[in-house]
């Protein structure tokens, strides 16, 4: 390697390294403005989690509110440490900090639920553009080819399986309120996140509803969705349904 690219190098290694090891790039700074080389350099090993950190509090602004500076940053460094950065750019640094948080706070899994949704409102906002199909693009399909349509679901959906009341949670720190006590539910409550009008919409669903959407994500045909509805009249349900994923935006033109 030509020197410029081992200065780089080491350079790169150091700040993307332990704190307290002594760097090979050390040797190549000088003592400048009453600073030692160790101390110039600490400048941007630190400066580079400093930045991280403030791209995972921009990210789970609500968790961090929630649990309070000294646990989020704590949080915050033990996510750095084992997940080092790979992305280009910061917005997707903290795409594993729920499930870290579920490893780190065993004892209090609502947190790792509540960075989950604030996650999800992100990638819905996120997601790639596409257009929804809406009741009038679906007019001309003949009543008997309804049976093989299958629908897409919209790039921004996604579908959260939530045991604790984190949407209250988020909905009362959004407002600057007290949060609520942390409630468990007797079974997992499903949520709809998806992007209308260029913002972040949230639902809860009925079982029925949350197993015809996983079954319209894993390519299932619309009659297919109906038949495991089971009974008629639960059949009859999904044109329900179907009118509510029409009006707003959640489905894809089908095939």
């Amino acid at each position: 390697m030509s020197a410029l690219t081992t200065l780089q190098s080491d350079f790169q290694d150091y700040v993307l390294g332990s704190a307290g090891e002594r760097p090979a790039i050390v040797g190549a700074v000088r003592e400048q403005f009453g600073l030692k080389a160790d101390a110039r350099l600490a400048i941007y090993h630190n400066a580079y989690r400093i930045r991280l950190r403030e791209a995972l509090s921009a990210s789970y602004d609500k968790t961090w509110s929630y649990i309070g500076d000294d646990m989020f940053a704590a949080l915050a460094d033990s996510y750095i440490a084992a997940h080092p950065s790979h992305h280009p750019n910061l917005r997707w640094f903290g795409g594993d900090f729920a499930a870290h948080a579920a490893r780190e706070l065993a004892d209090h899994p609502f947190i790792a639920e509540l960075a989950q949704f604030e996650w999800a409102l992100g990638l819905a906002f996120d997601a790639p553009d596409a257009a929804a199909v809406s009741a009038a693009g679906l007019a001309d399909i003949a009543p008997e080819a309804w049976g093989a349509l299958v629908f897409g679901l919209h790039p921004s959906v996604r579908l959260l399986a939530l045991e604790w009341n984190v949407v209250a949670l988020w909905q009362a720190l959004g407002q600057d309120q007290g949060p609520p006590d942390v409630e468990q539910a007797a079974a997992p409550q499903t949520w709809m996140v998806w992007r209308t009008a260029d913002q972040p919409h949230f639902r809860s669903l009925p079982a029925a509803e949350a197993q015809a959407l996983h079954r319209i994500g894993a390519g299932a045909t619309f009659g297919d969705v109906c038949e495991a509805a089971g009974d008629e009249a639960a059949a009859l349900a999904m044109a329900g349904y179907l009118q509510h994923w029409l009006a707003q935006g959640v489905l894809t033109a089908p095939r």
